[in-house]
Formats: structure tokens, sequence, C-alpha cells
């Protein structure tokens, strides 16, 4: 097996990796491997404007978008740069287009940002120990949103999941090109506990930074073989999970159906569905990586 201080000595793209060690568990897929192969998967740097956007929505809602841009303006805590139309739709879409409670949420979200500075959280725990969390940026789907690896196994500390989760999506945002709303997260309960792992103050933490504050960030949650002893916890988040987030969460499974094969063929291009797929299996046998990158299993290189 390789040590993970060997891809230190890799020419990763540094926009594309949170980290400059990454985790044990983790194989760099080829096609992020360096520039050049990150070049060939990279989305166009505008897959929408603006207006084609706006035409999406009716007369009526982009006057409601006027008065909530005035609104927000006039607010105290208004920045130019960041509070453009873009966010401003996605509060508004989250609230179904009400401009009271889209700014109340925004103005919270603001000052929670700007209080904690949320903005420029750094994982800790894992610039010393990458092994402690595992969530990694592995490519862009089809509809060109940038994606993320999660896996219970390679990732085993429960304590403080926020930071890491929070700088993760901050990652996933900064990958996105102009266009592009939303992320993918794909998570492998491989070694899930019921004991360890079903904490709901933990995972309500997280889902709460995602509602409140990445509102109209999640496209799609794949969970991949949730044990049954999950649908005890899922009972309790789904309460306080929002309908239409519930609508955005895919159960899959490496045996029954609906299969990652079947499912990921749909969602990922050829070769970023393969390694997800060789990933979990290698997950399933608790076989750390032989090579720091991956390659397809037909590829000669």
């Amino acid at each position: 097996m390789y040590s993970p201080d060997s891809t230190l000595e890799l020419r990763l793209p540094r926009d594309l990796f949170l980290f400059p060690k990454q985790n044990a568990g983790f194989q760099i897929p080829f096609f992020l491997s360096t520039e050049e192969e990150a070049a060939k998967v990279r989305p166009p740097a505008v897959v929408k404007t603006l207006e084609e956007r706006l035409q999406e929505f009716s007369e009526g809602q982009r006057e409601i978008l006027s008065s909530f841009k005035k609104a927000v303006r006039d607010a105290p805590w208004y920045s130019e740069a960041e509070d453009d139309d873009w966010l401003l739709l996605r509060y508004l879409i989250a609230r179904n287009f009400d401009v009271k409670k889209s700014f109340c949420m925004l103005e919270k979200s603001v000052h929670w940002r700007r209080k904690k500075d949320a903005d420029n959280w750094v994982c800790e725990a894992c610039l010393k120990d990458p092994n402690r969390h595992m969530m990694q940026f592995v490519g862009w789907d089809l509809q060109n949103r940038p994606v993320c690896f999660m896996a219970m196994r390679w990732g085993p500390d429960r304590k403080e999941p926020l930071k890491h989760c929070v700088a993760t999506f901050n990652h996933l945002v900064k990958l996105m090109p102009l266009g592009v709303e939303q992320w993918v997260c794909v998570t492998d309960f491989e070694t899930y506990s019921h004991i360890r792992d079903s904490s709901p103050k933990m995972g309500l933490s997280v889902i709460h930074a995602i509602q409140d504050h990445f509102p109209e960030r999640l496209g799609l949650m794949i969970l991949v073989d949730a044990p049954k002893a999950f649908s005890v916890l899922w009972k309790l988040l789904s309460a306080v999970i929002e309908e239409k987030t519930r609508k955005k969460v895919l159960f899959t499974y490496k045996k029954s159906k609906p299969t990652i094969e079947s499912e990921f063929s749909k969602i990922f291009p050829p070769a970023l569905a393969e390694y997800l797929c060789e990933s979990y299996e290698r997950s399933r046998t608790a076989a750390l990586p032989a090579t720091p990158v991956w390659y397809p299993a037909q590829s000669n290189e």
C-alpha cells in the first residue's frame, strides 16, 4: 500500500483539493490528478447566464425578486459583492417567494456567517490528520454539479463534523461554474454503527447548516447501503428536514435495487460512475488504495 504522504509529491490541481495531504482511504481519480486531466472534465465557466435563469421564473416572481433586492440593499448588512441576484433567488425559492420570510432567513444567515467567520472555516483536525474525516470532491456530474464523496469507514471522527462539513460545502460552491447552483453528495454507510453514528445532535447541526445557510445548494444526496439501523435516526431527522430536501435523498445499494451501478450511470459521467462503484467495493472489503491514483480497470496506464 502506498503512503498518504506520497500524494504530496503529486502535482494536484490546487483548487480541487482542500488539503495538501489526502485521507489514506481516498484514491485520487485520474481525471483530477493533474491540471491537464482536470481540464478535460472541468465544466465550462458559464453553464447558464443570469438572464437565462430569470426566464425560468414568472413575471410575478421576477417582480418579487426586484422588491426583495431593494429590501436587501437597504439593509445595514448588505454586501454588493455577496448578495447578488443568484443568492437572492435561492433564498426566495427556499421560502416560496415570501419576501418577509426570505429576508429574515438571509439576515440570520449573514449574521451567522460573519459572527462565526464561517466562510473561512478550515478543519484543523484534518490539517493535522487527514484520516479524521472523509468528505472529498471527486468531479462533476452530468449536470455540471460538483460531487462530494463521503465514506464512514475512512472518516471515523464523529465528534465535531460541522466545521469540516461547512468547509467542504464552501469548497463545493467555489467549484460551481456560473449557472450551476447545487452540489451532489454520495455517502457510503459501510461500518455505520447505531451507537457511534446515530447522534441526532450531530446530524441536526449539519442539516440546519444546509437548510438555513446553504439554501437550495443540495441537489441530490445519495445514500449507499444505509442499514436498517439507520431508519431510526432517519425517522428522527425527517421530522426537521424540509419536504423539498427529503425528496432529494436517494437510497441506493450495492446488491439490492436500485443498485449503484444502475443509478450512477444516470447521474455521473462513465469514469466517475466507475470510480465510485470501485471505491464502494474497496470500502466493503476494507482495502486501502494500492496506488495513490485510480485508473479504470481497462486502462493500460
